[in-house]
């Protein structure tokens, strides 16, 4: 017994081991799975590292040697080095560059071939690693068709392509999105996602199911318009604060109207009874919606799609311009 147990034990090891040296086993206290090995991440964190104190030494401002100081921080934060680099930019003490200098043609290499060697995107992990992998590859290569295709592809499917956010997550939180099985189109778990709504379609969906009782934390930028450029100019999320919804009318210093602000009607497409100004974003969950305009953190009332869209009060399609929305969905 005690021999079978060993040769189990031992078999176990060598399986292990094997993943290891194969990349497909990063283990850490959490027991997650990473898609590339411990010394990897570790060697691309240190390279990093080396060349961002490179640039860094010579301008503390320079994009790329900050940027690499982010991934180094994102791969290896508790790295001695990597919080020295960060404190002396932070308190502007002045930098060194290392004995040993880093060539970044290797670098690049060493980006295509850890890139390379992640075979699927099938886990959140992966398509969050392969993201930034792609990114910094295009930063040294801009023209690297690869790295263009897969973040195309990503962006295509609502994941998220933008490196600055993407190493503001910590690794350990990278969690794996749950689609409904009556149609993977749609994501049932907790998410997060950035979602362009344009100003002429009624509602845009986000491709998201919630069930009640969720948070919905909702952070939009960008201008759009509910008409033509003189009566109704772009406005912000919020809207047009300064009409009136009953009469459509602009109000000057809290007197009368100044001008009659009027859209035509073509289509029956009304949204009615609901709070913020005209022109503001709102959410909809089944029949029940709720004001978002810039910014808002509101609990869904019911289960359902999570669509967005413009508050108008006539025809859409004279609408022009569209928000930019970041989506967090948590409990």
């Amino acid at each position: 017994m005690k021999t079978s147990r060993k040769i189990a034990i031992a078999s176990l090891l060598t399986i292990f081991i094997a993943g290891v040296l194969n990349g497909q086993v990063y283990y850490n206290t959490r027991t997650r799975s990473y898609p590339l090995p411990k010394t990897t991440i570790e060697r691309l964190g240190e390279n990093a590292l080396n060349i961002a104190r490179q640039r860094l030494a010579r301008d503390k401002k320079d994009a790329k040697g900050l940027l690499l100081l982010n991934f180094a921080n994102h791969l290896i934060p508790n790295d001695r080095e990597v919080l020295l680099v960060r404190g002396k930019l932070k308190f502007n003490v002045p930098l060194k560059a290392p004995k040993r200098k880093n060539d970044e043609k290797e670098f690049l290499l060493l980006l295509v071939q850890s890139r390379d060697h992640i075979n699927d995107s099938d886990t959140a992990m992966n398509r969050h690693i392969l993201a930034i992998l792609n990114q910094l590859i295009r930063t040294f290569d801009p023209q690297e068709e690869d790295a263009i295709i897969a973040l195309m592809e990503f962006a295509d499917k609502g994941v998220e392509v933008d490196i600055n956010k993407l190493l503001t997550v910590k690794l350990e939180t990278v969690t794996d999105v749950k689609f409904d099985p009556k149609d993977s189109r749609y994501t049932i778990s907790n998410t997060s996602k950035t979602l362009r709504v344009p100003a002429n379609v009624p509602w845009t969906d986000t491709w998201i199911k919630v069930k009640a009782g969720k948070m919905i934390s909702v952070v939009a930028h960008g201008t759009w318009s509910m008409g033509d450029d003189v009566d109704f100019p772009a406005c912000n999320p919020d809207g047009y604060v300064s009409y009136d919804i009953k009469t459509l009318k602009r109000w000057s210093s809290g007197t009368a109207a100044v001008q009659n602000k009027k859209k035509k009607t073509t289509t029956s497409t009304f949204k009615s009874k609901r709070s913020g100004a005209p022109g503001c974003l709102l959410a909809k969950i089944g029949s029940k919606e709720y004001y978002v305009g810039s910014q808002i953190t509101f609990k869904a009332e019911s289960s359902g799609i999570l669509y967005f869209g413009p508050y108008e009060w006539g025809d859409y399609l004279d609408n022009y311009g569209s928000l930019t929305l970041q989506i967090k969905i948590y409990d």
